[in-house]
C-alpha cells in the first residue's frame, strides 16, 4: 500500500467513541511481542496542556536520552505525532509498520473487532519506538485516560504520570461533571506510581487522591511550589518557584501564561525522577534547557506589522486561558478569526471571543468539519454586532490585513484544523 492509501484507511476507521476498556489493543500488540514493555514511559493526561507539557519534557531530555514522543492531534502530517528526539517517523517506516499491522489485525477482528483510528496510530508509535530501542517514551493520552489506548503500560515501566489542567471537553464520552472527567484522567495512575498534577480544584483533586490512595501511589502538586510570575510578554515568561528550600528562577520563550503552568509541571516531574535516581539531570540544567523550547500552534507569532498570532485553543478552558494571556501584550484593535468544530461548546467560546474582539470573523474550514457559519454568526451576534463571516480563511485574512493598522493584533484560533489551513496558505 502507498502512504496515501494507509492514511485513507486510518481516517475511515471509527473515531471517538465511549469505551470501557483497552483490551483490544493489548491483545493486538501481543502479536508484536508487546512492544510497550520495552521502554520506560512518562504518561501525560489532562484536558489542556498535555501537548505542551509533553513537548517540554522531550526538549529537556533529548540531549541525554533517546526519547520517543507520541502526541495528538497533528498540524501537518500524521507522522508529526510520532517523533524520536527531533526526527519524525519516516514515510517508509510508517508504511512498513502499518502494513504489518493490517496483516496481523486479521488475528483479532473476529473476537475484538478492528482497531479504531487512534488505536492504529498508537500501535504504530509503540512498535516504532520499540524497534528503535528508545530509552524513554513520552505518551500523551488521546482522550480521557482510563480506557485510552496509551494506558496499557505496566506499572513497572511507567516511571511518572503527569495530569495537566482538567476542564470540560468531550463530555459525551468522559462525563458531564469535573469529577467524572477527572475519574477518566485518573486512570493513568498506576500501583505505587508517582503522579504530579497542576490542578487545584478540590472536586478534581479528591478524585485524583482517591485513585492514588487506592493504588498506594504518591501524588505531588505544583500548587505547593509558591509560583510567582514575574513577567509575561511577547518575549516569553519569567517566573520563580520554591522547591526543597531553594528559590529557582526560570524563563521560557514559549508565549502564554498557561505555558508557565505546563513548564512547571514538566520541571517538577523531572525533579522527582532525578531525586529517585531514575534520570540523571539536575533541576538547574532542566531550567536552562526549557528556556529554548518553542513549538508551533501555541501562541505562535506568525507575522508582524500587523501582528498575527496563532493558537490552537479549541475548548472553553483553553479559550479562557488564551484570552487571559492577551492582557500581557500591548496592541490596538483585536481581530479574531475563528472556526469551531460542531462537537465543541461553541456558544460559550464565541461569547468569550465576541466580548474581547473588536471584530470577530468566522470562516469555514477546508475540511468542512466546522459548525455551520450561519449558526456561528447567529451565536456571535447575541454578544456583539461586530461579527463577519467568510467562506474561507484566505478571504478573511485578506480583509483583516487590509483593515487592520500596524499596531493591531490578528488572532487566529478556535481549532487546530484552522491553523492547518493557515499553514497551507
Amino acid at each position: 500500500m502507498t502512504y496515501i492509501e494507509i492514511i485513507k484507511n486510518i481516517e475511515e476507521r471509527v473515531g471517538k467513541f465511549r469505551s470501557y476498556g483497552n483490551i483490544r489493543i493489548k491483545k493486538f500488540l501481543e502479536a508484536f511481542d508487546s512492544p510497550e514493555n520495552n521502554f520506560k514511559v512518562i504518561h501525560v493526561a489532562g484536558t489542556n496542556g498535555k501537548g505542551s507539557t509533553s513537548y517540554f519534557l522531550k526538549e529537556i531530555l533529548k540531549t541525554d536520552y533517546k526519547v520517543g514522543l507520541y502526541t495528538s492531534p497533528h498540524l501537518f502530517s500524521y507522522r508529526d505525532r510520532i517523533v524520536i528526539n527531533d526526527e519524525k517517523i519516516s514515510e517508509e517506516d510508517f508504511i512498513a509498520i502499518s502494513t504489518e499491522i493490517l496483516n496481523k489485525e486479521k488475528l483479532i477482528i473476529k473476537d475484538f473487532g478492528p482497531l479504531n483510528n487512534f488505536e492504529f496510530l498508537t500501535a504504530i508509535a509503540l512498535i516504532y519506538f520499540a524497534s528503535k530501542k528508545i530509552d524513554l517514551g513520552i505518551l500523551e493520552v488521546g482522550m480521557g485516560g482510563r480506557a485510552d489506548s496509551t494506558n496499557i503500560i505496566e506499572p513497572k515501566n511507567k516511571i511518572l504520570s503527569l495530569i495537566t489542567s482538567i476542564s470540560y471537553d468531550h463530555t459525551k464520552y468522559l462525563g458531564n461533571t469535573l469529577g467524572e472527567i477527572a475519574y477518566q484522567k485518573a486512570g493513568i495512575i498506576t500501583e505505587k506510581g508517582r503522579i504530579v498534577t497542576s490542578n487545584e480544584k478540590q472536586e478534581i483533586l479528591k478524585v485524583l487522591e482517591d485513585e492514588a490512595r487506592e493504588k498506594c501511589a504518591k501524588i505531588y502538586y505544583t500548587k505547593n511550589l509558591d509560583l510567582e510570575i514575574l513577567k509575561s510578554d511577547l518575549g516569553g515568561s519569567y517566573f520563580s518557584f520554591k522547591l526543597d528550600g531553594r528559590n529557582f528562577s526560570c524563563q521560557i520563550s514559549q508565549l502564554g501564561l498557561y505555558e508557565v503552568e505546563n513548564s512547571l509541571l514538566a520541571l517538577y516531574g523531572l525533579y522527582i525522577l532525578n531525586k529517585r535516581g531514575i534520570i540523571n539531570l539536575s533541576l538547574d540544567e532542566a531550567i536552562n534547557r526549557i528556556r529554548y523550547a518553542k513549538f508551533r500552534g501555541r501562541m505562535e507569532i506568525a507575522k508582524s506589522d500587523p501582528l498575527i498570532i496563532l493558537d490552537g485553543a479549541h475548548n472553553l478552558d483553553g479559550m479562557e486561558k488564551l484570552l487571559k494571556s492577551l492582557k500581557n501584550f500591548s496592541f490596538g484593535r483585536l481581530y479574531i478569526i475563528s472556526s469551531i468544530l460542531g462537537e465543541k461548546d461553541h456558544e460559550k467560546m464565541i461569547g468569550l471571543m465576541a466580548k474581547k474582539a473588536d471584530k470577530l470573523i468566522f470562516v469555514s474550514l477546508e475540511d468542512k468539519k466546522n459548525e455551520d457559519l450561519e449558526i456561528l454568526e447567529r451565536e456571535g451576534r447575541e454578544f456583539s454586532q461586530n461579527i463577519l463571516k467568510f467562506e474561507g480563511l484566505k478571504e478573511a485574512m485578506n480583509f483583516a490585513r487590509e483593515d487592520a493598522k500596524k499596531e493591531d493584533l490578528i488572532l487566529i484560533t478556535g481549532s487546530l484544523h484552522l491553523l492547518e489551513d493557515f499553514y497551507r496558505l
